[in-house]
């Protein structure tokens, strides 16, 4: 025991554990991480072992199957040489460090079996669970190796923190190096020669799909300005590595001259990535992209792209995203000279030029500036209308005419405040200017110790109507073709009353309220709501009919509109109790039905100034007289969820409007409007929105043609349905998806249901006051993915859609994905079909690959998403080698 507590002091005094944290530094790990236990204690003392002991002079000598336990680091060799005085350090033999993560939670039991399989982890079951759903779930606490390194030999100092390495493997985080020899210099900088980078993981066995080899590879970490072990910087994945004169091998073969190799210090998997495909608009092509952090603080990530198109020509750009602990900016760039500017469309017919040289440029930002003030902003500029429909479809389908804004918001204790601009940049984008805006809202309060309520809001601002900008007069010229713009300054206020009163099981909330808005101009010229939506068609660049418009003009004078709301919303709530209904195949643990009907009845006075002559900027501007009753009523089944929380099983709300009188022409029966959302069973989910006409406002629908004959009325034809959407999304089994959804939309009206005092639910998108929807569409779309392989990490996806109207299917297509060891790779093959019935199958292809690096066990059975982590594990984030 005196021996042990000597060579505990001795072990102490001569930083063993620097010395292990100095050569984990060479390890050129692509995270940054903290060294963890920095000190021998008696247990870790009590568990080194050799087979001999001796100390010879200042010399402490272990010899035969050394192993030394330093806290996550496990250290194995054939010898180990210390001197206490000079501090010079050696190690031989084998010398082998492994490093440990640990990770816990809870996985399915097939997981579990999976994960115990794993050579490289040690699994330990903690308990067993269940769910509401009757599945059994395992708690396991899993330790496994993160990383190692593997040498023949090392010799250093200590103090200087300088040390020479051979032939050494280093198999870390997502990469693993092989060396021929290597040193570390007193500054941090480390070289290596005759070395071979990859983050494939069969590199370990000398058979890598792919790698860069270079006669000299140097890493150099972010701040090399310490010298010795006690400033170590543990952050070695922040080291960036330079090589010249290297090859890419692939399966060892040197396929590609480096003349200049550089990674910049490390980043996660993902940061590459390429695919090779062939469609109509582009031909063949093939794009890649490589990501880099170039920032830790702030974090700043750029994603460079580089694009090559047969039949367009060569594309290039960025995007990426820097975050603050108060802000987050994201930024997209990119660039190409279109050498076929027509191949998706033929733009020339339309009334917009392309240019050869397109290209895009966005910057958005988010910047909490106090804990209550806010500033949001984006800027985008684009050489033309068509840009992201062409390259970009996703971007362009989720905002086909983005604006470009800046905002300043403002919270207080009682209201909040904001200031809001927004210009047009792009003069191919209808826009309503604000210039700037300036608002305030007050949500409703109590006022002070009275039964009554408070809500309001004022909002002024100079509003600009920007019309679009053709590059081309139309083919056919008519008298008044052109759009005009105009302008105002607008102010706005809102004011209402409420009187909540509670008769133990009815709810009435009468509320008063009105609306004043001053126009600094309006219009002597009236334009009606239909010739208003001549406007906006004729602002659609690929309208081509006749365009004879009748335009705003600014000879009106200044206007100050009133309108008045008064309303009343009177509802009550039935609800029953089922404690002991349970079933784990319908996912139930009790049953709550709540079903809240009510009556919104709606009285707007016709305002005192015609909306045919005020300008259109928004909705305020179109209100007109409302008399009508909302009356609907919503149903919630609901049971308790795992952790006893409450859970819709089923959600549905109905209503119908009722106005008293005719209007346009239409009934005084509004249309009946369902959502419906439902779970029936586990991992089963249903929704669905349908409109019925039940005001008997529309006619028969024309009939179909196709190839010039009349074909009838093929697909869903009801008179009384205008609408209706449905998806169903199903998990039969683990990795199993399948679903399907079914729109159908008819031309229809839907009467404006409007109050400025309550909020109403609105199943249909758009304006309040101009609901007419012109699309007919009768589709359905079905597809699935699910496992090939038995190993569940080869996946078949499959899509298609049918249209009833054009008798044909439109689109079908298979997805294969496969996840390697390093790589995710993705292939697809689609058909499709455009709304030309004479037009074939047009074929497409994609094949689609990124880098993903290395995997730990819980990634390799699929569970990591499942196991929360600690030390140096999957997920954290830290790896200390």
């Amino acid at each position: 025991m005196m021996f042990l507590a000597w060579a505990a002091a001795v072990l102490r005094r001569s930083r063993i554990p620097g010395l292990i944290g100095l050569v984990l530094c060479c390890a050129l790990s692509v995270s940054a991480a903290k060294l963890g236990s920095g000190r021998f204690d008696m247990e870790q003392l009590k568990r080194i072992r050799a087979d001999h002991w001796s100390v010879v002079g200042k010399n402490i000598i272990l010899r035969g199957n050394v192993y030394l336990p330093l806290g996550d680091i496990e250290v194995y060799a054939h010898q180990a040489v210390v001197n206490l005085e000079s501090q010079d350090i050696e190690a031989s033999g084998n010398v082998h460090l492994f490093q440990w993560g640990s990770a816990s939670g809870s996985i399915p039991p097939g997981k579990a079996t999976q994960l115990m399989a794993a050579s490289d982890a040690e699994v330990t079951i903690t308990g067993v669970s269940g769910d509401i759903y009757g599945r059994k779930e395992i708690a396991v606490t899993a330790k496994y190796i993160t990383n190692k390194m593997q040498m023949d030999r090392i010799v250093g100092n200590l103090r200087s923190g300088y040390f020479r390495f051979d032939k050494v493997q280093l198999s870390y985080s997502n990469f693993i190096c092989r060396a021929e020899s290597g040193e570390r210099k007193p500054d941090g900088v480390i070289t290596v020669t005759d070395a071979e980078l990859s983050s494939c993981a069969y590199m370990e066995s000398d058979n890598a799909h792919y790698s860069v080899a270079a006669k000299k590879m140097t890493f150099t970490p972010h701040n090399s300005g310490f010298y010795g072990v006690e400033n170590i910087d543990t952050d070695i994945g922040d080291h960036s590595v330079f090589a010249v004169n290297g090859f890419v091998k692939v399966y060892g073969i040197p396929i590609l001259w480096l003349p200049v190799f550089y990674k910049p210090k490390d980043e996660s998997p993902g940061l590459f990535g390429m695919t090779w495909g062939s469609n109509s608009s582009w031909g063949y092509y093939f794009s890649a992209y490589r990501r880099f952090v170039l920032s830790d603080y702030p974090m700043l990530s750029v994603k460079l792209r580089a694009d090559w198109y047969l039949l367009r020509g060569v594309g290039y750009g960025l995007d990426g995203e820097m975050l603050t602990e108060s802000s987050r900016t994201e930024f997209f760039a990119y660039s190409i000279y279109d050498i076929r500017p027509f191949e998706n469309d033929d733009y020339s017919r339309y009334l917009l030029r392309v240019p050869n040289g397109r290209f895009d440029f966005r910057v958005s930002n988010v910047t909490h500036i106090t804990p209550r003030l806010d500033f949001r902003g984006v800027f985008e500029y684009a050489s033309d209308y068509y840009f992201t429909r062409d390259f970009f479809y996703s971007h362009y389908a989720n905002d086909p005419q983005p604006s470009t804004f800046a905002a300043l918001e403002q919270q207080f204790d009682l209201m909040s405040a904001s200031v809001y601009f927004r210009p047009r940049v792009n003069s191919f984008y209808t826009t309503v200017e604000k210039l700037p805006e300036v608002r305030l809202d007050v949500p409703r309060q109590q006022i002070f110790n009275t039964p009554f309520y408070y809500q309001g809001d004022l909002s002024a601002g100079y509003y600009r109507m920007k019309w679009i900008d053709f590059d081309f007069e139309p083919a056919t010229r008519v008298p008044n073709d052109r759009l005009e713009n105009y302008a105002a300054f607008r102010f706005d206020t809102t004011h209402f009353l409420y009187l909540p009163i509670n008769l133990g099981w009815l709810n009435i909330v009468p509320r008063a309220g009105f609306k004043v808005t001053g126009y600094s101009k309006s219009s002597k010229t009236k334009v009606d709501e239909a010739e208003l939506a001549m406007l906006f068609t004729a602002a659609n660049p690929q309208y081509l009919g006749g365009r004879s418009l009748v335009n705003y003009d600014d000879k009106g004078g200044g206007k100050v509109r009133f309108a008045g709301e008064l309303g009343v919303e009177v509802s009550t709530k039935i609800h029953n109790t089922w404690q002991n209904v349970r079933s784990n195949f319908l996912a139930i643990d009790g049953l709550r039905h709540v079903m809240r009907p009510y009556v919104n009845y709606t009285f707007i006075s016709k305002p005192n100034v015609d909306r045919a002559n005020l300008y259109y900027f928004d909705d305020v501007d179109r209100i007109q007289e409302e008399n009508f009753f909302r009356i609907g009523v919503e149903n919630r089944l609901q049971t308790r969820d795992s952790d006893h929380s409450i859970r819709n099983y089923l959600q549905m709300e109905n209503y119908i409007d009722i106005h008293m009188g005719r209007q346009d022409g239409l009934s005084s029966i509004g249309n009946l409007c369902t959502i419906l959302t439902f779970t029936p069973i586990r991992n089963l989910s249903i929704r669905s929105e349908f409109s019925i006409d039940a005001g008997n406002n529309n006619d028969d629908l024309e009939e179909v043609r196709r190839k010039g004959r009349s074909v009838g009325h093929p697909g869903l034809n009801v008179k009384w349905l205008n609408r209706w959407s449905l998806s169903i999304s199903y998990k039969p089994i683990s990795d199993v998806t399948l679903y399907l959804a079914y729109t159908y939309n008819r031309p229809y009206y839907a009467r404006s249901a409007y109050s400025m005092g309550s909020t109403l639910t609105n199943i249909d998108a758009g304006s309040y006051f101009n609901n007419f929807f012109t699309d007919r569409s009768d589709q359905i779309r079905l597809g699935g993915t699910f496992p090939i392989t038995p190993d569940r990490r080869t996946f078949m996806g499959t899509a298609l859609s049918y249209d009833f109207i054009e008798g044909r299917w439109k689109d079908l297509s298979f997805t294969l994905k496969r996840r390697l060891h390093c790589w995710n790779v993705i292939a697809q093959l689609s058909f499709s079909r455009d709304d030309d019935a004479s037009s074939g199958w047009e074929t497409s292809f994609s094949i689609q690959a990124e880098l993903v690096g290395l995997e730990a066990p819980m990634e390799r059975c699929g569970a990591g998403s499942m196991l929360s982590s600690s030390g140096g594990g999957f997920g954290s984030g830290a790896h200390l080698l």
